[in-house]
């Protein structure tokens, strides 16, 4: 049997690489998805920040597949990397808008729809730099840290009605977003590299396998955690 057989799912920044992997790795694993991102790219249309539209998706989940069992977070905005002093205001405003607030909003209108089905999990991807500091990442860290502790206290809040809540910490990882920063792969690769103790950046195949392992029942008694798949980078 499948790992995700039966199981509902959405997923926010489907359109992205990371949120693409893993709609396909849930796919794979039996789980019936629907994949929202505010870009129509291979994704129905959600902006996540606002609670119509959050509703909306999970509503579209219910109606199209008869339940929500599954949440993925994964949705995340670009904004550049400056110190606090030269980082544009409406910046700070959009990462807290999309990173965190879309993750509050999309969980306020799943969690009554997984009530409905009897069980739930919710997974918010965060980040490495939501558990330790980098220069410029002031909106992005700031955001990756909240997550991380908002999956612990949703875990409280929910545990003992069935839902579990999690985080999913990924380093550096290779997609176009990414590499377009630094200009091609080879230069990120050169940058970044020497700073991971496996000698490699990660994959979005990486982020996605661990996210099927956090949907499934191989991590039954695992909530409140932060699951990091960042190739060594936060043991140092």
């Amino acid at each position: 049997m499948k790992r995700l057989e039966g199981k509902v799912a959405i997923v926010t920044g489907a359109a992205g690489d990371i949120g693409k992997a893993i709609v396909r790795r849930f796919e794979e694993e039996g789980a019936k998805v629907l994949g929202v991102d505010i870009s129509l790219s291979g994704a129905e249309r959600c902006d996540v920040s606002d609670s119509a539209s959050a509703a909306a998706a999970v509503r579209t989940a219910e109606e199209r597949f008869g339940a929500l069992h599954i949440l993925v977070n994964n949705a995340a905005a670009l904004v550049s990397f400056e110190p606090v002093h030269l980082l544009d205001e409406r910046e700070w405003r959009l990462s807290l808008e999309v990173n965190l607030t879309g993750a509050f909003l999309m969980s306020k209108h799943a969690v009554p729809a997984m009530l409905r089905a009897g069980s739930g999990n919710i997974i918010h991807v965060a980040s490495q730099m939501g558990q330790v500091g980098a220069a410029g990442r002031a909106a992005y860290g700031a955001t990756k840290a909240a997550l991380i502790h908002l999956a612990k206290i949703m875990a409280l809040d929910y545990g003992s009605q069935g839902i579990r809540v999690n985080s999913l910490s990924p380093g550096a990882v290779i997609t176009s977003r990414v590499v377009a920063r630094y200009g091609s792969e080879a230069a990120m690769s050169a940058q970044l590299v020497p700073k991971y103790p496996l000698g490699r950046l990660g994959t979005v195949s990486d982020v996605a396998h661990a996210a099927v392992f956090m949907a499934s029942d191989e991590s039954a008694f695992m909530t409140g955690s932060d699951l990091l798949v960042d190739g060594g980078y936060t043991a140092q």
